[in-house]
């Protein structure tokens, strides 16, 4: 059975040229480099792994590993593409290449680089033959003694698999696909959306065509006398046919909003994540929530008000086409082009009002967020008479902008539509006093009133909404254009290749830097100017200096969070560009107590985060054993749910103790070649800190702790 996989199944010795040959195939336009093929040293799972997310960085996409249960892997199977599985051959590792499915078969890349089919059950059962081989003759038993018939035998005896095996974890799948840094057009082009929106302009100029020619037929028939039911059948027709028309148009404006709004969330979601640090550190809570609050508005308005505005414009053209043919003629025509410029113009004044008002806004949401956080300080210092002047200055002055918001936004929503048709119908009374159109003329002219009518209608709410759509753009901007910059370079060597590198494993240097300098700003006067530091493998490194001495500006350049502006940093003899993302693999750090946050969520994710996650059995018991020698032994036995106890701002409130605790937890949890601590002793009393510090001492491979004299 598996014979067909066993031949499609590449051999880690060709991976690279195999995902290569995967993203030509799905067209996701890989970069020209060459991958060193030494991926068959990568027999461990992590390992191979990490080996793929780095091959796949060097051709400009993204690997992303996924886990799922058992039970939900066929579905997983049938619905992805392109992508990568781990695959048992001859009890060594090999991948198959899945380019897609359809209808329930899976198109693989074979070694031959040729496209092959395969069902996707077939393989689902290969993959899985690992948990469904030590049950599977105790299921076949159990079914020959309950006398299930043959013809059934096949359907019974995968559910009964599933059952037992439903929530046990599969891995070994990657998911490749452009990063959401790659430029915003190529991942439009790359999803076909520039395609559905052509298709859906068609459908619509179709549905219109089909609408104008409902009305020739009924009009024709009615004004000529001859409507029998020939000409009603035809009508009908063309009417009925509209449904399915519009229906299609529908379904792809919706599907285009989803796409197009889940490329634009992983942009932003890049952005957020790649922003500079000293930009992020000069923004207060409230102005960061304001941005998230508009991204939503950006993404709800900027997609469905486009496509409506579009669509609309398709329709105000069919609607002066008529018009110019109707007994308006050229006047009817200029009424309508003069009454768009009108509209135009309303909605550039409510543009300008609405952008003062949403700014008054956002600085009334910071300045809430910064009160909230602050409440404390606010309830001690300022005098309670004058507490609230402020608020209620700065309410006053936004109720004066929102109300001429509004005046500005009533014309352009409500009366834009109705209004045209009262300058519609002046632009038909010359026709209609002189007698000279006839009865089709007149006709054609009123069709074409109500067809701008309905354009209107769709013009001026969308262009709405586009307004409060770009306000919302000059909010989110920088998070989108943040997305160019990556965090870091890609990484010249694979994580297994600066591992595996003899030459530096021989060397007792671990971190070697010379004349450092850095300045926050260009201008600026150099926090640290020729700095120079050698630590060896294993050593433990006590710096010591005043506040504000650049202590921590420091241990930001040696694990990687800042750039030095000259000098030379070598982590295991390796430059920056060299390691990439791998230096924050191999240098770790505990930043200070106010720049280092307890999210959301249990113990457990707090505490292994930066190591893996979802976490190993044996993670779980790693992290219990290190919180029992941090004396974190009391607040376990006080949580119910242990290391799955909610913790943060909803959760389990933690004292500043034990928040020192799991800061230093999560750094030496990480277990990387260089720890730096950061004042995480400063909260902790005499004989916590004393064990704490044992702990750190006998944990951390290679330790530097900063603290004040």
């Amino acid at each position: 059975m598996n014979a067909q996989i066993n031949v499609l199944a590449w051999p880690l010795s060709r991976l690279g040229e195999g995902i290569e040959a995967l993203a030509r195939q799905a067209e996701l336009k890989p970069a020209a480099v060459e991958i060193a093929p030494e991926a068959a040293s990568a027999g461990e799972a992590g390992e191979l792994g990490r080996w793929i997310e780095w091959a796949s960085e060097r051709l400009g996409l993204e690997a992303e590993p996924v886990e799922t249960t058992v039970a939900e892997f066929g579905p997983l199977l049938r619905g992805v593409g392109p992508a990568l599985f781990s695959y048992r051959k001859s009890e060594e590792n090999h991948i198959l290449l899945v380019l897609g499915s359809k209808a329930g078969v899976l198109h693989l890349i074979g070694p031959d680089l040729g496209i092959h089919r395969c069902p996707a059950e077939r393989v689902r059962a290969a993959l899985c033959s690992g948990f469904e081989a030590p049950i599977a003759n105790e299921i076949d038993q159990l079914i020959e003694m309950a006398g299930i018939p043959k013809d059934r035998r096949t359907t019974v005896r995968s559910a009964m698999l599933r059952q037992r095996l439903g929530k046990q974890r599969l891995g070994g799948c990657w998911l490749l696909r452009l990063p959401p840094t790659t430029g915003f057009w190529q991942q439009l082009l790359y999803a076909r959306l520039p395609r559905r929106v052509l298709l859906m302009l068609g459908v619509f100029v179709l549905v219109y065509g089909l609408e104008i020619l409902g009305w020739g037929v009924i009009g024709q028939g009615a004004l000529g006398g001859r409507l029998d039911g020939g000409w009603l059948t035809a009508w009908a027709l063309l009417v009925l046919s509209l449904i399915p028309l519009q229906l299609l148009g529908h379904w792809l404006d919706s599907t285009f909003a989803l796409d197009a709004g889940r490329i634009l969330k992983q942009r932003l979601l890049a952005g957020a994540l790649g922003m500079d640090l000293e930009s992020v550190r000069h923004q207060g809570a409230g102005q960061l929530l304001g941005r998230v609050i508009e991204s939503q508005a950006l993404e709800s308005l900027a997609l469905n008000s486009s496509l409506t505005v579009l669509i609309a414009c398709v329709e105000l053209a069919f609607a002066a086409w008529i018009l110019a043919s109707g007994a308006g003629g050229r006047f009817h025509l200029l009424l309508l082009l003069g009454w768009v410029a009108i509209t135009v113009g309303l909605s550039w004044r409510y543009f300008r009002r609405l952008r003062r008002c949403t700014l008054a806004r956002l600085g009334m949401t910071h300045d809430l967020v910064e009160r909230m956080v602050g409440h404390r300080t606010c309830l001690a210092q300022e005098p309670a008479p004058r507490r609230n002047e402020q608020e209620d200055h700065t309410m006053d002055g936004y109720l004066n902008l929102a109300q001429t918001m509004d005046e500005a936004m009533v014309p352009v929503v409500g009366a834009m539509a109705r209004g045209w048709l009262l300058v519609g119908l002046i632009g038909l009374t010359p026709a209609f006093v002189s007698g000279n159109a006839s009865q089709l003329e007149l006709a054609i002219g009123l069709g074409g009133m109500l067809l701008a009518s309905r354009a209107l209608t769709g013009v001026s709410g969308g262009l709405a909404a586009l307004a409060r759509a770009g306000i919302a753009w000059t909010q989110v901007a920088p998070l989108f254009h943040a997305a160019k910059r990556k965090p870091t370079l890609t990484p010249f060597a694979s994580s297994s290749q600066i591992a595996g590198s003899g030459a530096h494993e021989g060397s007792a240097v671990l971190l070697d830097a010379s004349d450092l300098i850095f300045r926050y700003r260009p201008q600026g006067e150099a926090v640290l100017r020729g700095v120079n530091l050698t630590i060896q493998s294993g050593e433990r490194v006590l710096l010591e200096g005043s506040s504000g001495g650049g202590k921590s500006t420091l241990a930001a350049l040696l694990v990687g969070l800042r750039t030095p502006e000259t000098g030379l940093l070598l982590l295991k003899g390796l430059d920056r560009h060299t390691l990439g993302e791998d230096w924050r693999r191999l240098a770790t750090a505990a930043p200070q107590f106010h720049e280092n946050h307890i999210l959301t969520g249990t113990l457990a994710f707090n505490l292994l985060m930066g190591r893996r996650w979802p976490a190993m059995e044996e993670d779980l018991q790693v992290a219990e054993a290190l919180c029992l020698d941090l004396g974190l032994r009391d607040l376990l036995e006080r949580m119910p749910s242990g290391l799955m106890q909610m913790v943060g701002e909803t959760g389990w409130q933690l004292s500043h103790g034990e928040r020192s605790r799991v800061y230093l937890a999560r750094a030496l949890l990480q277990n990387a070649q260089l720890t730096v601590l950061d004042e995480s002793f400063a909260a902790l009393d005499p004989e916590t800190l004393e064990k704490c510090l044992n702990c750190a001492v006998k944990r951390a491979r290679t330790l530097l702790v900063i603290a004040h004299p």
